[in-house]
């Protein structure tokens, strides 16, 4: 199994991949999971292989620890596929599995070279808001002749995506819609008390999530926002995306909103489900996803959410049932949506809630995430 970043960069592609290792192993799958090393803007190093669950799970940080860079990234593929055949040639494998973008590449020349199948996870395409993200400018136009390449017009053996969006492309391949999942459990278990109307956002500090619309959005409630003692918490970020976290701080500083705003940084998981229980309204205002988790956690901790109508939302997210639905990159919906939140009586804040818990609890879960990948694998693997 192949992914770029791993620790210390955590998002919804790391968690995906934990989770269906995690279960399976159960079904007597050994896995060797390759990552980058990497070194964050502190100077620490992330360079370790581990192994986990009886050694079943062997995570192999490949390569000198570097910088989550573009160019650095490119270089890694050459790495990690040399690192590859030489452990092929010790043990060989049976399949190859690779997650979002890069990794696409070096799984579909290794699947050549040691003729075995590949499978290729996409999570989630950016296509479509490249340029409100990046602009009209080179940048945009590499990005999107790249992504095109690697998840439309490579051939693997299966592609799997987590959001339906992505069927609608036209592909060489037949995708296989496979969702993402979420522990449950591990929400239930947590028992925090709410003191105040926390606005909750979970992610990476990155033009894809919509921070900057946000905090247009919070300057137009904020008298409203006032009134009920609210705060807005951003959970997440990590050491790639420094320069979008100064500009998102630069914003709220210039607009005077800084005692609206608390930055927690990357949680440890026991904090961060204490966040998500404690607060009372999550927000989601990025401009693509594929299938977010962290709308699912914000189920599972029977949050209200406020979500863009972009990707797998649209079909998860029934406006004013069980959350809001906005337009992405638009501050005013987004300052109505919240208005209209900030508004509600708490029962019913509450019970759009528990109708978004029941979906999660109902259909969502990683056991049959790790069962649907398990039987692709059976599908493809001469044994």
């Amino acid at each position: 199994m192949i992914i770029e970043a791993w620790e210390p960069i955590w998002g919804g592609g790391q968690v995906h991949v934990y989770e269906i290792c995690k279960r399976l192993v159960k079904h007597g799958v050994e896995i060797d999971l390759y990552v980058m090393a990497l070194k964050d803007k502190e100077g620490n190093v992330y360079n370790q292989n581990e192994e986990l669950f009886g050694g079943k799970l062997r995570i192999i940080r490949v390569g000198f620890p570097k910088s989550f860079t573009f160019l650095n990234r490119i270089l890694w593929v050459f790495e990690v596929m040399k690192a590859i055949i030489h452990n092929h040639k010790r043990t060989p494998y049976s399949l190859i599995h690779a997650h979002a973008n890069l990794p696409g590449l070096p799984a579909k020349i290794l699947s050549k070279l040691l003729n075995i199948p590949v499978v290729y996870t996409v999570h989630g395409s950016g296509i479509e808001a490249l340029e409100k993200m990046y602009g009209q400018g080179l940048k945009t136009k590499i990005l999107y002749a790249f992504e095109v390449f690697l998840q439309r017009k490579i051939k693997y053996d299966v592609e799997i995506t987590v959001d339906r969006v992505f069927l609608k492309y036209t592909n060489v391949n037949k995708p296989v819609y496979i969702p993402n999942g979420v522990d449950i459990e591990k929400f239930d278990k947590v028992k925090v008390p709410k003191s105040r109307f926390k606005i909750l956002f979970v992610g990476r500090i990155h033009p894809q999530k919509g921070l900057r619309y946000l905090v247009k959005a919070i300057n137009s409630i904020k008298g409203e926002l006032e009134k009920v003692g609210g705060i807005v918490v951003i959970v997440g970020g990590s050491t790639e995306w420094t320069k979008e976290e100064k500009i998102v701080r630069t914003i709220i500083r210039k607009l005077n909103l800084k005692r609206y705003f608390i930055f927690k940084g990357k949680l440890p998981e026991d904090e961060l489900l204490k966040e998500y229980k404690s607060s009372t309204l999550f927000i989601l205002p990025s401009l693509f996803e594929g299938m977010p988790l962290t709308l699912l956690e914000a189920w599972a901790s029977k949050l209200p959410v406020i979500a863009t109508e972009v990707g797998e939302n649209p079909r998860l997210v029934k406006h004013k049932y069980n959350g809001w639905l906005v337009k992405p990159g638009d501050a005013k919906e987004l300052a109505k949506a919240l208005q209209e939140a900030l508004n509600f009586p708490p029962r019913k804040l509450e019970v759009f809630g528990e109708r978004g818990y029941r979906i999660v609890k109902e259909k969502y879960t990683w056991d049959k995430v790790a069962e649907n990948v398990y039987k692709i694998y059976i599908a493809n693997v001469q044994l």
